[in-house]
């Protein structure tokens, strides 16, 4: 069934036009969580003292880590499908980080996401595969700096 796939007009369509802005929120405890989590042990992604002592005005956010989404649970939720995807089967191919402005605990971010490539493969056992490339801008709400950007590939089967 999948190896008769084609893109379609619909997917075409997606290419480029941006979704709704998700907020993120960089907090001190998602700062020392994610810092921890991967295993840096500089202090100035801990200890707000040694932030400054850095030269740091409050924690900075360490490489790859750019806050958690805010969700409110008496929102709708504004994101729509973008596409009609006829895959049901979903894996992260990677993502790139781009970093162009440190971030601190107390930015809020506006992350807007774009496809910018849809393209369909062959698998060795599944059939055709959707090979989606996205790319999202992170904007630091208080001063409206673009903070950095991501390049991430989705693969569906």
């Amino acid at each position: 069934m999948t190896d008769e796939l084609e893109l379609t007009q619909d997917m075409k369509d997606a290419i480029d036009r941006e979704g709704d802005p998700v907020l993120y929120e960089v907090t001190t405890l998602g700062i020392r969580t994610f810092a921890r989590a991967v295993g840096y042990t500089n202090t100035k992604y801990y200890d707000e003292d040694a932030a400054q002592a850095a030269g740091h005005a409050a924690l900075p956010s360490p490489p790859g880590y750019l806050g958690m989404p805010v969700w409110n649970p008496n929102k709708e939720p504004s994101r729509q499908p973008t596409f009609n995807n006829p895959f049901t089967r979903n894996l992260n191919g990677g993502t790139q980080v781009q970093p162009i402005q440190q971030v601190y605990a107390g930015d809020v971010l506006s992350a807007v996401s774009r496809i910018t490539n849809l393209t369909l493969s062959p698998s060795k056992s599944l059939g055709k595969m959707l090979i989606r490339e996205t790319e999202t801008v992170y904007t630091r709400q208080s001063d409206g700096v673009v903070v950095a950007k991501t390049q991430g590939q989705g693969i569906s089967y």
